[in-house]
């Protein structure tokens, strides 16, 4: 099910938990393609770190011929030394070696690994897509991990890189950027998004670029299968809304034992929104906390434990705080399922749907409403 936004009854966003039968097929077939994950972390961990060399070569081999990547290691304010890849199309610029014809928005993307694993390959094919489709520079940075570095040290981290980035951007010339290709330009756009737990990192620090004022602003954050609130701390007036968690506690692919895992890594502050952004901790209520932020597009899934965190997060900001978004639901397909299932349709679908979603964001002058 894909749509945008309109009120849903609850017993419609229940059913999307029914299997999708092309994932069904799928699933039955395979499982988990690379088997089971291990639920403990150091042990996924090693697994996915081992992948990163095949993952480059097959990332340099399938590099388009007219994409440009590069990679840089900058230290951050934090300490920390952020590993980051700029992915664009390559850009013509004028014949006197001036500014180029078309000024590229600039898109940040957090990769997912609930704050525990992952590197900013994850999401070149995505940005790839998103770099092609909208002329954009899209930045993938790295961040500290739990349990290494616990709670709140990426979050940390990611707030430092998106500083990084207004820096860049408000450098008095171009040529005196450490990170950004001269064409990029905020007036084109300066979007923040995620996937997973890259998700919460961007909602996090979108609030974070609106309470200090940031410049150039921030001017929309795409949203994809996050979470914004802490189990424990729902607060009472969406309880008997946010079901997603007990509901899909078994779903394939991600479930509670896995998430489990992942949280005590962590060792997040349950009651700061640097861990669940839903709460700003407003003295006047939920919807007060999130005034003033930008267009949001989400992508939430049916079989989700995150789902009702999207849903409930997207009618807050839609009927509560007049903020403009936009909204796709996947029924009957579990957490990031593209990742292990990038063959299917849907997950074809998920992609274009993305780069729809992205071009609402950045206006209709760049894609169809």
């Amino acid at each position: 099910m894909s749509h945008v936004p309109g009120p849903e009854p609850l017993t419609k966003i229940l059913q999307t938990v029914i299997m999708n039968p092309e994932f069904e097929t799928a699933w039955k077939a395979r499982g988990c393609p690379s088997g089971d994950l291990p639920t403990d972390v150091l042990t996924l961990k090693t697994i996915v770190a081992s992948g990163l060399a095949d993952l480059q070569k097959k990332l340099a081999a399938s590099r388009p011929a007219n994409m440009t990547e590069a990679e840089y290691t900058i230290p951050l304010t934090t300490g920390f030394a952020s590993r980051i890849l700029v992915c664009h199309v390559k850009h013509e610029v004028e014949p006197d070696g001036g500014r180029p014809r078309r000024p590229a928005p600039i898109l940040l993307l957090f990769h997912g690994g609930a704050h525990v694993l992952g590197y900013p390959e994850f999401d070149i094919p995505l940005a790839r897509e998103l770099a092609a489709a909208h002329g954009a520079v899209v930045i993938c940075p790295s961040t500290r991990k739990a349990p290494e570095d616990p709670f709140p040290a990426m979050i940390d981290d990611a707030w430092a890189i998106l500083q990084l980035v207004a820096s860049d951007l408000s450098a008095e010339s171009a040529s005196s950027r450490i990170l950004l290709p001269r064409h990029a330009d905020a007036r084109a756009g300066f979007l923040v998004g995620g996937t997973s737990s890259g998700a919460n990192f961007a909602d996090v620090v979108v609030h974070l670029a609106r309470d200090a004022g940031l410049a150039p602003r921030v001017t929309g954050q795409f949203l994809i299968c996050g979470a914004f609130m802490d189990p424990g701390r729902v607060p009472e007036r969406y309880r008997d809304r946010y079901l997603s968690m007990e509901q899909n506690k078994e779903a394939p692919v991600v479930n509670y034992k896995f998430m489990q895992a992942f949280r005590e890594a962590i060792g997040p502050d349950v009651n700061s929104p640097l861990w669940a952004p839903f709460d700003q901790g407003h003295p006047d209520g939920i919807a007060a906390g999130h005034v003033g932020m930008p267009p949001t597009y989400f992508q939430v899934c049916g079989m989700d434990m995150n789902r009702d965190d999207g849903l409930i997060y997207e009618r807050v900001l839609r009927e509560e705080c007049k903020v403009p978004t936009r909204l796709d639901v996947y029924s009957g397909f579990p957490h990031c399922w593209w990742d292990m299932y990038p063959e299917l349709e849907a997950s074809r679908k998920r992609m274009e749907d993305m780069v729809r979603g992205v071009g609402w964001l950045l206006g209709p002058g760049l894609t169809e409403s």
